[in-house]
């Protein structure tokens, strides 16, 4: 089976580079154009599926490929962005200026210190498994494909891959980039990262 991966188009936050987690924030007009162009992408790939996460910067990406492929977009809690607590809303110079001896501690992975209010990583793991168990499922179509998020799509290609969810997660994930996994005979593969060739076109056909 096939399990295709897009980040949500880009909102005004991701623009400004600030921590968005829990937030609902939407799509801006670049994200929408972003969002009509990876549509037809996804389509021809025809997954028999389409999950979103329940924030409506997810779902408003997932909407023009549900209205090509014809299926509705099943939204999940479990497939939510990762929350950053304090951090969120928040700009890299904000963060230092707010939160000074916090920012000092916070790493490259951003594992180098206990953020006020962030999700315990043992949840967000249990949460992690309970989405790939969604689209993993034996019983569903071929190929699958998920709307999601930056931070809880790179966990998920670590905890896909096999590889140590302890250690970095060196994925990054661009605005409406697909990222396509593969499961065959047994083994578990990456066939495609962060592919952008859909949105760099001139039209949104």
């Amino acid at each position: 089976m096939r399990i295709l991966l897009a980040r949500h188009g880009q909102t005004t936050a991701n623009a400004e580079k600030r921590f968005q987690g829990r937030l609902d924030c939407p799509l801006n007009e670049e994200g929408h154009r972003q969002a009509a162009r990876l549509a037809h992408l996804l389509a021809q790939w025809q997954p028999g599926r389409l999950y979103t996460s329940d924030l409506s910067r997810s779902i408003t990406t997932a909407s023009p490929a549900a209205l090509l492929l014809g299926v509705e977009p099943i939204a999940s809690p479990v497939f939510r962005e990762y929350s950053w607590g304090v951090l969120e809303g928040l700009t890299w110079p904000e963060i230092k200026r707010d939160y000074p001896a916090l920012y000092a501690k916070l790493g490259y992975d951003l594992r180098g210190a206990a953020i006020p209010g962030q999700e315990p990583l043992a949840e967000f793991r249990q949460r992690l498994k309970q989405g790939l168990a969604l689209l993993l499922d034996k019983d569903g179509p071929p190929v699958v494909a998920l709307v999601g998020h930056g931070r809880y799509l790179n966990a998920l290609v670590v905890d896909f891959l096999g590889l140590d969810f302890n250690g970095p997660w060196p994925f990054s994930f661009a605005s409406a980039a697909v990222t396509v996994l593969e499961i065959s005979d047994g083994r578990r593969r990456l066939l495609t990262f962060n592919d952008e060739c859909h949105l760099t076109g001139e039209s949104d056909a």
